[in-house]
C-alpha cells in the first residue's frame, strides 16, 4: 500500500516550467478597448459613490451642521440645498469626462510604451506552467 502511496506522490510532482518572454508590443485598439471598459467600471463606481455620499449626508445631522457652517461664510441670508438630481449630474459629467480621457490616456500609453520598446528592445517577463 505504501509503494502505491509513493508512486502517486511521484507522479504528481511535475517539473515546473519557467519561460521568459519579451513584451515588445501592445495592440492599439486592445488598450483601448481594455482601457474603455475599465474606465466604465470607475464611472459606475463613481455615480453609485455619489449616491451613497448623498444618502449619508442628507439622512445624518451632518448636512444641516454643514448648512449652519456656509450659511455663516455666506452671512445667513442663503439657504443652500443640494437634490440628487444635481448631485447625479455632477457624478454622470465627472464620469463621461474621466471615461473619454481615461480612454485617451490609456491609448496614448499604448502608443508611448509601444515607441520606448522598439528603442530599447521591451520587457522581459517570467511565466511558468504552475
Amino acid at each position: 500500500m505504501s509503494n502505491m502511496i509513493n508512486r502517486l506522490k511521484k507522479r504528481d510532482v511535475a517539473p515546473v516550467k519557467q519561460v521568459q518572454l519579451k513584451l515588445v508590443r501592445i495592440d492599439f485598439w486592445s488598450a483601448i478597448r481594455t482601457g474603455f471598459t475599465i474606465t466604465i467600471g470607475m464611472g459606475i463606481a463613481t455615480i453609485a459613490g455619489f449616491i451613497a455620499l448623498w444618502a449619508l449626508v442628507t439622512y445624518t445631522p451632518l448636512f444641516a451642521s454643514l448648512n449652519g457652517v456656509l450659511s455663516s461664510f455666506t452671512g445667513g441670508g442663503s439657504d443652500i440645498t443640494v437634490s440628487l438630481p444635481q448631485i447625479l449630474g455632477v457624478a454622470f459629467a465627472l464620469s463621461v469626462f474621466n471615461i473619454v480621457f481615461g480612454t485617451l490616456l490609456t491609448g496614448f500609453s499604448a502608443l508611448v510604451y509601444n515607441i520606448i520598446a522598439r528603442i530599447t528592445g521591451g520587457i522581459k517577463v517570467g511565466f511558468t506552467s504552475n
